[in-house]
């Protein structure tokens, strides 16, 4: 149980702060709540904090359980964001998740949890535009933090067979989410790592 592992993770090994290594741990909300009421119960809030991943959709559903799962300790939230590259595809779609995404992020930090926007940048229809796009997003939103992500296939997937033609980088070792692995089909692999390390300078220079 994560409620029996976060208390050995107190008891036994002094640690103040952890991350729930799940893709989604918001996915099944019934197990989150009894996960955070068992935290509650056994008086951990005060001796341990955490973070997760998730996404925007589940924190829309819960906004009025935001403040209680801050009770529980919650105090970092990592959002999974849309792609700009892909929501270019679809200016409905595109239009209601920005809103969404902005709206997330105002209630997380309204509840006083620390928020971090993951943008996955590197798609086959990415350009310098989009990557601008993103930045106006991060600075719209204002998350605590903005992460962007390369967009990377594991090897050995049917998605890396797929993609093989972009695919332009095999030493497995460098395949961190940092360095571009495939090249997107209007811009070159420099110019779209130029982009993101551009987007990463203008956001911490005007958040410092």
């Amino acid at each position: 149980k994560w409620s029996d592992e976060s208390e050995d993770l107190v008891e036994n090994h002094g640690v103040g702060f952890f991350i729930l290594a799940d893709e989604e741990p918001t996915i099944n909300r019934k197990k989150f709540i009894e996960f955070c009421e068992e935290l509650i119960a056994r008086d951990l809030p005060r001796r341990i904090q955490w973070g997760i991943n998730t996404r925007v959709t589940d924190i829309m559903r819960d906004k009025e359980l935001l403040p209680f799962y801050r009770k529980a300790g919650l105090v970092h939230v990592s959002l999974g964001t849309e792609a700009a590259a892909q929501l270019k595809l679809d200016q409905f779609n595109k239009e209601t998740t920005v809103a969404d995404n902005k709206e997330a992020i105002r209630l997380l930090r309204e509840a006083d949890i620390f928020t971090e926007a993951q943008f996955i940048v590197g798609l086959d229809n990415e350009t310098a535009e989009t990557l601008e796009e993103t930045f106006q997003m991060a600075w719209d939103w204002q998350p605590d933090l903005a992460n962007w992500a390369m967009y990377t296939p594991w090897p050995f997937t049917p998605l890396f067979q797929e993609l093989r033609d972009q695919v332009e980088v095999f030493d497995y070792s460098k395949y961190n989410f940092v360095t571009p692995i495939m090249k997107p089909k209007d811009m070159t692999r420099g110019g779209l790592l130029e982009g993101v390390l551009k987007n990463y300078r203008r956001f911490y220079m005007r958040k410092a």
